[in-house]
């Protein structure tokens, strides 16, 4: 039996103010002493002054960055959104069961082919659903155990990148918005392609250099940025933020269990919270950072683990039904698309393991 508070609804809220408004102190910090934050943030007024306020509060500062030596890259294409698409992955994806569990199709899947180099080339995990029309988001590495962004800023990859997208749209055209994920949890340590102080500047090259081939080869996908939605860095999510001319999408992991959402109070602490200046933690603050940027939001992974905690569906759901995009036009703090992560037995909703999270589920309308 679940905790009584859990039947209690999540609230979602609104951020306390906006992501580093000028002269304004963040409310939403989460694990830190907030009387220290409060009179640290009021600092933030200008990019200087943000870098000194992450100083003083134990986190990397960097110089501000600058785009203007970057590379060119090719303008992406208008997106013509429709509305919040909704759907899984895993092999009940596959199947249609999980269309069945939860009583409505899927509009959207997503695969990964990001652990070798043979994956990261020949894009197979696509050919699991060939005969699928809707949309999917592709995870598609960008290096492998022994390879670095240094290397990759060099220009070391060029050819099996392009052999990738070009392989993917002779999979995918004429299908529905495909999405791809270049290096996603990159703020984390445990993918080959984990960013840090050291090789950020590499890190922002790099990967610009993979998003120009992919609007080169393949100009009707979308790159959906997808760091993990924790804070695993020392670095800001605005340090590590490549440009806007290489993001499309804002699209977090994010997962029960960082914290365990065991009641509506736990969420309600953490949805709109941040976790320093330059970093959302909560998806309500995600929501925030994406309209700041004026790039739609989206959860390419998330689900259950470590306990059946309904309260985490309900107050998901209720963030992307509140921000749900409409069809066509601007989609600046929009929910565009989400992927339940039914890939691994630990997340899955349709196993047993998490019989209140799953009825839960199963009962909520998905996509707009």
């Amino acid at each position: 039996m679940g905790n009584s508070a859990a039947t209690a609804a999540p609230q979602v809220m609104d951020a306390p103010v906006d992501f580093l408004a000028p002269g304004t102190v963040n409310l939403g910090f989460a694990g830190a002493d907030k009387a220290g934050l409060d009179a640290t943030l009021a600092l933030a007024s200008s990019a200087e002054s943000a870098a000194r306020a992450a100083t003083s509060a134990g986190w990397t500062a960097l110089p501000p960055t600058r785009e203007t030596t970057a590379a060119a890259v090719p303008a992406g294409r208008p997106g013509n959104w429709n509305g919040w698409i909704s759907g899984a992955s895993g092999v009940e994806a596959e199947d249609g069961s999980f269309a069945t569990f939860r009583g409505k199709p899927l509009g959207v899947v997503a695969v990964w082919s990001d652990t070798t180099v043979e994956a990261q080339t020949n894009m197979d995990s696509v050919d699991n659903y060939a005969d699928f029309d809707g949309q999917m988001d592709i995870a598609v590495g960008g290096l492998v155990r022994g390879e670095t962004w240094a290397q990759a800023a060099a220009g070391a990859f060029v050819g099996r990148w392009t052999t990738a997208i070009s392989n993917i749209k002779a999979k995918r055209a004429g299908k529905g918005t495909t999405f791809i994920r270049i290096g996603h949890e990159f703020n984390g340590d445990w993918m080959p392609w984990g960013v840090n102080a050291a090789n950020l500047a590499d890190y922002k090259k790099g990967y610009r250099l993979y998003a120009g081939i992919v609007r080169k080869e393949f100009p009707d996908a979308k790159l959906t940025w997808s760091p993990n939605g924790g804070n695993h860095n020392t670095l800001t999510m605005e340090q590590m933020w490549p440009g806007d001319d290489v993001v499309d999408v804002i699209g977090p992991d994010d997962y029960d269990g960082y914290p365990a959402y065991t009641d509506a109070s736990t969420w309600n602490e953490i949805v709109n919270s941040w976790s320093n200046p330059g970093t959302p933690r909560g998806i309500g603050a995600w929501q925030k950072y994406a309209a700041r940027h004026g790039k739609p939001l989206a959860l390419p992974e998330w689900g259950m683990q470590g306990g059946d905690h309904p309260v985490y569906i309900q107050g998901v759901h209720d963030v992307l039904a509140k921000f749900a995009a409409g069809r066509g036009g601007s989609a600046a703090g929009r929910v565009i698309y989400d992927c339940y992560f039914n890939a691994e037995d630990k997340f899955k909703l349709t196993d047993g393991d998490y019989p209140q999270a799953a009825a839960v589920y199963a009962k909520l309308s998905w996509g707009s």
